[in-house]
């Protein structure tokens, strides 16, 4: 499935839910008047996704890499958007893998991963340092131990 559709100003009118629906399901749908694009519709989450990538580049936050990221930090922030700037900073810093910020987002990794895929997103799919591995391995038997 192509990730862009293009339709007019009067489909949009016509077709609501079926274009919510398919924007729902990845696809961004480029709104056009007379043939020129006029806006863009895409899932909230891929929005805030790319807010919170250009947020990361334009803010440059200082993470310390070796912390990780806790529950506690993003549950004190009141809105969705701030907490996926805050996951997808300590993301982007390598302070957390693919799989924790899925956790923290509430979202299937498999969801994440394909998000990232689709909108670009740099992905790293696993530990690369033997740090990352053993904080990996210290997050899932938190893990385990919380669900014990």
């Amino acid at each position: 499935m192509d990730t862009i559709q293009y339709i007019a100003k009067t489909t949009l009118a016509r077709q609501t839910h079926k274009i919510i629906r398919d924007v729902q399901r990845g696809q961004t749908v480029v709104v056009e008047h007379h043939g020129q694009p006029e806006a863009a519709i895409m899932d909230i989450m891929d929005y805030y996704l790319l807010r919170a990538v250009l947020h990361y580049h334009t803010q440059l936050p200082e993470i310390d890499a070796g912390a990780g990221l806790g529950d506690e930090a993003v549950a004190a922030l009141d809105s969705l958007p701030e907490q996926v700037n805050l996951v997808m900073a300590h993301y982007l810093a390598e302070a957390i893998s693919l799989g924790r910020a899925a956790e923290l987002l509430q979202l299937p990794r498999l969801d994440l991963q394909m998000r990232c895929v689709r909108l670009e997103i740099p992905l790293r799919t696993g530990p690369t340092t033997p740090e990352e591995v053993a904080t990996d391995l210290a997050t899932i038997a938190a893990i385990n131990t919380s669900h014990s």
